[in-house]
């Protein structure tokens, strides 16, 4: 990973008739294949920054500083331009998908951009076959389940192919088992198409499977590092009003109690290991 494919340089934004800030001063890279991971409390300004990287918001109001792809500012990017190398999934899949069958939502998109039919057909195919829902093509998708839904509408935008996807808590409305599908669908977009992957959520376990975590508050950075580096910090977490992987957090009550642990520890079996040790 050595290509910086988003690069976010001193970005403030404001909206109009307010002198509060939403973004301030953000600054931080995103390398080609990387799957970074923005958590934060409601209010931090993580949504604010995922819109504009996937340019589903167009901002009115104070902007200052740089939001880039590949070294081109992102606000000067058609729409069109913004879908096909940045796509954007929300939380809500029922907001994305707009056709009456699967297969045809997926191909909205191509279509509107002027892809030839035939190779329509050929992303659409491969789109439903990376997210697992090949069997789904036909199927209505208000018969779906949520993670069905979701997968659907990641699926919509594969068939763009883009470098880079953001998705805005795409779990949020998901039962576990649905949250599961889409950490597993992401990652193996990451693994096996070196897909960059840009992701909010509010759940810790999620987080931890990332490359990096940008931790914020109030609408500033106060943290980015790999997982091992920013979920020991159990304290300044809690102070942003995050919680911590359940692992990092035993380890850290452990510790308070004198017991001696190695560093690092984030995850059930590391923390297993550790206490067997």
């Amino acid at each position: 990973m050595t290509d910086t494919i988003i690069n976010v340089s001193s970005l403030s934004f404001g909206y109009a008739g307010s002198d509060v800030l939403v973004l301030e001063d953000i600054t931080f890279d995103i390398k080609k294949g990387e799957v970074a991971l923005i958590i934060g409390a409601s209010g931090s300004g993580k949504t604010t920054l995922l819109k504009m990287l996937g340019k589903s918001m167009i901002p009115e109001g104070r902007l200052s500083g740089k939001a880039e792809y590949y070294g081109r500012q992102i606000s000067s990017l058609s729409q069109a331009e913004a879908a096909v190398k940045i796509g954007y999934v929300g939380q809500n899949p029922d907001n994305q998908i707009v056709a009456a069958i699967v297969e045809e939502d997926v191909a909205f998109g191509p279509e509107n951009i002027g892809v030839p039919p035939a190779e329509i057909r050929t992303r659409v195919d491969n789109a439903l076959a990376a997210v697992g829902m090949t069997e789904y093509a036909k199927h209505a998708p208000h018969l779906l389940s949520g993670g069905q839904k979701q997968r659907v509408a990641i699926a919509g935008v594969l068939a763009l192919e883009p470098d880079c996807i953001v998705l805005d808590e795409p779990t949020a409305m998901l039962d576990p088992r649905g949250r599961i599908e889409i950490v597993n669908t992401v990652k193996k977009l990451n693994r096996e198409k070196n897909i960059t992957v840009v992701y909010i959520t509010h759940y810790m376990e999620e987080a931890m499977q990332a490359d990096r975590i940008i931790a914020m508050e109030h609408g500033v950075i106060k943290m980015q590092g790999r997982p091992e580096e920013i979920f020991t910090k159990v304290k300044e977490l809690h102070a942003l009003g995050l919680e911590t992987p359940l692992a990092a957090q035993a380890a850290f009550d452990l510790r308070q109690k004198g017991i001696k642990l190695a560093d690092g520890i984030i995850s059930n079996e590391e923390l297993t290991e550790e206490l067997c040790r």
